[in-house]
């Protein structure tokens, strides 16, 4: 099929999974009885004990990233990222200003890409100070740092404004069957892409950082590209059918992206 313009399917996986504490990137199970971390496994001295405290979903930057994947339509090709190459794919996102597709980018990729930039942004500041209006303005050691600290804000702000324009497949479903949102097992990636015949996922999001960790790289990212593929399998049913199926079996009718036009098979 093609359609009225380049389109870009999204999706990464974090260093850290959520239900890993804080102190020491370990699982709650693998704490003492009482919710102790193990002394030698925390980041601080032998003697000094931190309790199990899971980094959450709150602060998605501090999940991390350990590898994203992104499918281009007019390309035709998919490609890796990482911490690294994070602000030159952001930057070829923005220049390039195709449709952004997700399956929960909304609520999650992207606001972990930006949130990992603005971490470098605020890394830039020496310090704050107040300016006649009461606001705190940035200091900077030097004109580099304070070249980068406004070009990643900058790139920051024009890719939230581009993700804000973004077609993501779960909001789609919440927003047409609201009542069912919170239901466990209906709507998520593994349930749709079973039930409208794209297979079952390889692993899960917990899973992916452990294996990270074992230095099982190339499993965690075929596992990126796969989600990926099964979002762009899903989308382009929705473009030609107008519809997908809940994990359930029952048929959702959902609105194409605004503006956007089927040009041919």
């Amino acid at each position: 099929m093609t359609y009225s313009r380049p389109y870009v399917v999204l999706d990464l996986e974090t260093l850290h999974s959520a239900e890993a504490c804080r102190h020491c990137d370990q699982p709650g199970q693998a704490h003492f009885a009482d919710g102790a971390c193990s002394p030698w496994l925390g980041d601080k001295p032998d003697d000094s004990i931190t309790q199990f405290a899971p980094l959450g979903w709150g602060d998605k930057p501090a999940l991390g990233l350990s590898i994203g994947c992104f499918y281009h339509s007019q390309a035709d090709w998919c490609q890796f990222f990482d911490v690294f190459t994070l602000e030159d794919t952001v930057t070829w996102l923005v220049h390039a200003a195709p449709l952004l597709v997700s399956f929960h980018g909304i609520q999650f990729d992207f606001p972990l890409m930006r949130g990992l930039l603005r971490r470098r942004a605020d890394a830039c500041v020496a310090a704050y100070s107040p300016d006649p209006g009461g606001a705190m303005s940035p200091m900077f050691e030097t004109p580099e740092t304070q070249e980068e600290y406004y070009r990643l804000t900058v790139l920051c702000d024009t890719f939230k404004a581009q993700c804000a324009a973004s077609y993501d497949i779960l909001d789609q479903i919440w927003r047409q069957d609201p009542s069912h949102k919170f239901e466990r097992g209906l709507n998520s990636l593994n349930a749709i892409s079973q039930a409208n015949g794209y297979g079952a996922k390889e692993m899960d999001g917990a899973t992916a950082p452990r294996f990270w960790a074992q230095g099982r790289h190339a499993e965690v990212a075929n596992y990126c590209m796969a989600d990926v593929w099964k979002t762009r399998k899903l989308f382009e049913q929705i473009c030609q059918t107008g519809s997908l199926l809940r994990g359930d079996g029952h048929a959702l009718a959902l609105p194409l992206p605004e503006g956007w036009e089927v040009l041919g098979g």
